[in-house]
């Protein structure tokens, strides 16, 4: 199986810490987004992968090069313009195989169970398996209306809380997760280089075209990381063990939700509030207040209250 990880966008909605930095590249702790992502497809023995890439793209292929040090093999399928999602997917069939496609939208952080997603895509034979998930609201969000057996049959338009309260009481509650297998032969019939979209497009083409379109839904931990506040959150519930990571390989956790660098420095005196993160030779003086949700990266100097957030590396904040 290739994986296929839709990376070029702008990033717009997590302005103004894209304006020098592709999404994708945004750290978590000390590494990025995008190498959380990598290294879940290694785990699972997927190594042959397809990287879309199109904003700042030279950021991502000075950082990863052919994936030898991650323990895979990188392909870069560059967009010259913006494609949407199923677009730059189409730019990538010369490098497909005959095996199935696992497509990312590299903006989701989940734990979701890849083995047990590919074992359903293959038990079931379909076109297409979407993964799903269910939130506490969905007007946000366009729904997928499944069958009893989880077989794809609507696609539903945002709706508004009147609407939702209907398609709720329906048993219609699950949402595009952003995570795909795909057959390498689904996109044959359209043109390369034009947009196209998989959600408004192909995959409401399929069902037209009575194609086997699944939903795998899971109830995994799912967080869409496209604003400042999401990424935020996206620390926050790594810190507390919201979901599956290993943050012991670059911190010790001295109490519940607060992880400090071993090469970190705190004076008598600091108050640390779970949950927080301190990273690599970082010094934290006796008058610092460390609130909760705060992200120190390396290299910072904090002897005074600082707000929550995440502060860039070489930070200095002094009384």
């Amino acid at each position: 199986m290739q994986a296929v990880i839709i990376a070029g966008g702008k990033g717009t909605r997590l302005r103004p810490l894209t304006y020098g930095c592709p999404k994708p590249m945004l750290p978590l702790f000390n590494r990025p987004f995008l190498a959380w992502m990598i290294e879940r497809c290694r785990q699972v023995g997927i190594v042959d992968i397809l990287l879309n890439v199109h904003y700042q793209a030279s950021q991502v292929v000075d950082y990863f090069g052919n994936g030898a040090d991650f323990g895979v093999n990188i392909r870069y399928i560059q967009e010259s313009t913006p494609l949407d999602t199923a677009g730059a997917l189409k730019l990538a069939e010369p490098f497909f195989t005959d095996q199935p496609l696992l497509v990312f939208n590299a903006d989701i952080l989940t734990d979701l169970d890849l083995k047990a997603l590919i074992q359903f895509h293959r038990q079931h034979q379909a076109q297409a398996t979407l993964t799903l998930t269910r939130v506490p609201d969905i007007t946000p969000f366009g729904l997928v209306e499944l069958d009893p057996e989880q077989r794809v049959l609507a696609f539903r338009e945002k709706p508004n809380p009147e609407q939702a309260i209907k398609f709720l009481a329906a048993g219609i509650n699950t949402v595009n997760a952003g995570t795909y297998i795909l057959q390498p032969d689904l996109l044959a019939e359209y043109s390369s280089g034009e947009p196209l979209s998989f959600e408004r497009r192909v995959f409401p083409n399929l069902l037209s075209q009575a194609k086997k379109v699944m939903g795998f839904v899971s109830d995994c931990y799912w967080l869409d990381v496209g604003t400042p506040q999401k990424y935020l959150q996206a620390h926050s519930d790594l810190l507390l063990e919201k979901l599956a990571s290993d943050l012991t390989a670059i911190a010790n956790q001295t109490e519940p939700g607060i992880w400090i660098s071993p090469t970190a420095t705190i004076s008598a005196g600091a108050k640390l509030h779970s949950p927080c993160f301190i990273g690599d030779r970082v010094w934290i003086g006796a008058k610092a207040i460390i609130p909760s949700d705060t992200v120190i990266n390396s290299n910072s100097y904090i002897d005074s209250e600082i707000s929550a957030g995440i502060y860039a590396p070489g930070s200095l904040i002094y009384a």
